[in-house]
């Protein structure tokens, strides 16, 4: 297992699509347990990677951003560097670290100062310099005061520079990034601007996630294995399609708290909640041979409760198909077993034949935009319009409902304010009326709609000549706010 050059085609692709274009990249490697993942967290000030006593913890690449001495650049967590691993997914994990570092700028490869030379570190060191790439150790766990004197068989692999570190308690990471730093190409004018779209894929654990990412990014960015729980971190990856930057993110499979077994999945779910924060699409992937389950319901109400936008992935389609499952009763049973799904477009993939997937990032761009979306209170006052003339207002407690007038106050998710002489106890159907009314109107897909109630004695006139509300301008695209970890 031969890293590829740089320049290689591969090597190429997934710089491309791991990060932005010339952004440098540091690649963290070594043995399993060695520390690699608190180092990580560590320089790129999050928790972003999955921290345990137990070896193998991270299998998928992890990539972060971080900051040091005024230079921003890729830190790279990759899985255990364990040649000939005996663990089934071991050579793999190899694999994909050895990938890693074919596209680094710099390797840093570490040390497990408890545990001394490993058989395979010698063999792992030649391997990373015959890929060319610059490269400096980091002995890890050095957490005592006169353990320097270890560092002796360190220094005999004749890797330079060589620094002592606690990741743990921060000794010596300074001195480390010091040292990474002044190893970095020369920084570039313009930096590369954040995404136009952040999307996620969630779901139950081996409902083929992991598979669509590698075939949305065209490459296998991401560990597929049959057994539930091979992705643990959230993987990031950055690719351009229909002219606009998109950066894809793989997380653990959610299950439901009772089924949740062991520390490292627990960390695993809790990590893939945060990436729902994080994201502002949630493609949520659904098997189509086991339909819509209880849990998908949950996972797509956490969506909503999150104010993020929906996009349903119904994958393993070519196996549905085979037992005679037809769209149209999927599409039925599914909004039957959970109503509330209607609001986000479904697709029927297969991630084993590349069927549907390229419909996926439409669809989600498609919804980031009504997300994102605003509207002239103009235009809503004749969708309100038209809809009290649909349906007349029902009765709250001794009063008929009367809508005065309606106006955005918030966007991603759009939120509007319906201003009436009452302000609670609106009947549940008239909220889905109303609902569905003003999504069919404003062209909403795949977005949450917030409707709130404000009471007012004042028709619209009334409150335009007061002031109290102005008609908003032309829709134009709303400026995206960085978020966490595109500083």
């Amino acid at each position: 297992m031969k890293p590829a050059a740089k320049n290689s085609d591969a090597g190429r692709a997934g710089a491309l699509a791991a990060v932005p274009e010339g952004a440098p990249v540091v690649v963290l490697v070594g043995r399993a347990n060695a520390g690699k993942s608190t180092l990580f967290n560590r320089i790129a000030r999050g928790r972003r990677a999955i921290v345990s006593p137990v070896a193998g913890t991270t299998r998928d690449l992890n990539v972060g951003q971080a900051e040091h001495l005024e230079r921003n650049f890729f830190v790279v967590d990759s899985g255990g560097l364990e040649l000939g691993g005996r663990e089934r997914l071991g050579e793999r994990v190899a694999e994909e670290a050895l990938r890693a570092v074919a596209l680094a700028d710099v390797v840093v490869f570490m040390f497990d100062g408890r545990a001394g030379l490993g058989p395979g570190d010698r063999e792992a060191i030649a391997l990373i310099r015959e890929s060319g790439r610059p490269m400096m150790a980091a002995v890890n766990k050095m957490d005592r005061a006169g353990m320097e004197a270890v560092a002796g068989e360190y220094h005999a692999l004749g890797v330079s520079p060589l620094v002592l570190i606690s990741a743990a308690h921060g000794r010596g990471v300074e001195e480390l990034l010091d040292e990474v730093v002044a190893r970095l190409p020369a920084a570039q004018a313009h930096p590369a601007p954040p995404p136009d779209l952040r999307l996620a894929l969630i779901g139950r654990p081996n409902v083929g996630k992991s598979s669509l990412l590698n075939r949305l990014a065209g490459f296998a960015r991401a560990i597929v294995d049959d057994t539930p729980g091979t992705t643990r971190d959230p993987v990031d990856v950055r690719l351009r399609a229909a002219d606009r930057d998109v950066l894809l993110i793989d997380t653990a499979g959610i299950r439901r708290p009772t089924k949740v077994e062991g520390e490292l999945e627990h960390f695993s779910v809790g990590r893939a909640i945060e990436t729902i924060r994080r994201a502002e699409v949630l493609a949520l992937v659904i098997d189509s041979t086991e339909g819509v389950t209880d849990q998908d319901a949950r996972l797509a109400r956490l969506v909503e409760s999150e104010g993020r936008a929906l996009v349903l992935v119904c994958n393993k389609w070519d196996l549905a198909a085979k037992e005679g499952r037809k769209v149209a009763a999927f599409v039925r049973d599914a909004q039957q077993h959970a109503p509330f799904l209607a609001f986000a477009e479904m697709l029927f993939t297969s991630a084993l034949t590349g069927d549907g997937v390229d419909k996926i990032i439409p669809a989600a761009m498609k919804a980031v935009d009504s997300w994102r979306a605003a509207f002239q209170t103009a235009q809503l006052n004749r969708v309100l319009a038209e809809a009290t003339a649909a349906m007349d207002p029902p009765m709250v407690g001794r009063r008929r409902l009367k809508l005065m007038y309606v106006t955005q106050v918030g966007q991603a998710p759009p939120r509007l304010a319906f201003f009436a002489n009452v302000e609670r106890d609106i009947p549940a159907h008239y909220l889905r009326f109303l609902a569905t009314r003003f999504r069919s109107a404003l062209g909403l897909a795949g977005t949450p709609l917030l409707l709130e109630f404000r009471r007012t004695g004042r028709t619209w006139a009334q409150a335009r000549a007061s002031g109290a509300v102005r008609p908003r301008e032309a829709p134009r695209k709303a400026p995206r706010k960085a978020k966490d970890g595109e500083r």
